[in-house]
C-alpha cells in the first residue's frame, strides 16, 4: 500500500490526536499558512553589469566535453540569481551569444543552476513571461541634434 506523502491522519494504534481543522473553514486555515509574496526586486536598467559575475561559466556553457562549471561560475551565477534574477534570460534566449567566442548551449544554461547547486525561484521563471527584460547591453544616450547657426542678412 502507498504512503501519503504528508500524513493527515496518525497511523492505526498511534496516541496522536487526528488534526483539527479550522471550524470547517479550510480557507480560512489555509490563509493562516501561506506567506505574503516577496517583495519585489529592482528591476536592473541593464544586464550586462550582473552577467559579467558569470563570465568563468563561458567553458561550462559553451563546451559539452566541460563537465561541471567551475566555482567561480557558480558564485556568479548565485550572484544574478540573487540580484537579478530577470537576466538570464539573456542567456536562455542567446542574447549573451554575441559576447561570447561560441554559442551557449541552451541545455546547459538550463541546467547550470542544478550544475551549482541552486534553484531559481518560481517567481523567476514566471517574471519571464510577465516583465520586461531589461537590454544586455545600458542604453545609449541620445545626443542632442547639431543645429547650425543660420546666417541672418
Amino acid at each position: 500500500m502507498l504512503q501519503p506523502l504528508i500524513p493527515l491522519l496518525p497511523p492505526p494504534g498511534s496516541s496522536s490526536p487526528p488534526l483539527q481543522g479550522g471550524g470547517g473553514n479550510l480557507g480560512a486555515s489555509l490563509t493562516t499558512f501561506s506567506s505574503p509574496p516577496p517583495p519585489a526586486q529592482p528591476q536592473p536598467e541593464e544586464c550586462m553589469t550582473p552577467l559579467v559575475g558569470m563570465l568563468p561559466c563561458t567553458d561550462y556553457l559553451t563546451n559539452i566535453t566541460v563537465l561541471t562549471p567551475p566555482g567561480e561560475c557558480c558564485d556568479g551565477l548565485k550572484s544574478v540569481i540573487r540580484d537579478a534574477p530577470i537576466c538570464l534570460w539573456q542567456g536562455m534566449n542567446g542574447d549573451m551569444n554575441q559576447f561570447l567566442p561560441k554559442p551557449v548551449d541552451p541545455i546547459r544554461m538550463l541546467i547550470l543552476p542544478l550544475a551549482c547547486g541552486t534553484v531559481l525561484p518560481l517567481q523567476t521563471l514566471f517574471a519571464f513571461n510577465s516583465q520586461q527584460v531589461p537590454p544586455i547591453m545600458p542604453p545609449t544616450p541620445a545626443e542632442p541634434p547639431v543645429t547650425t547657426p543660420s546666417a541672418s542678412p
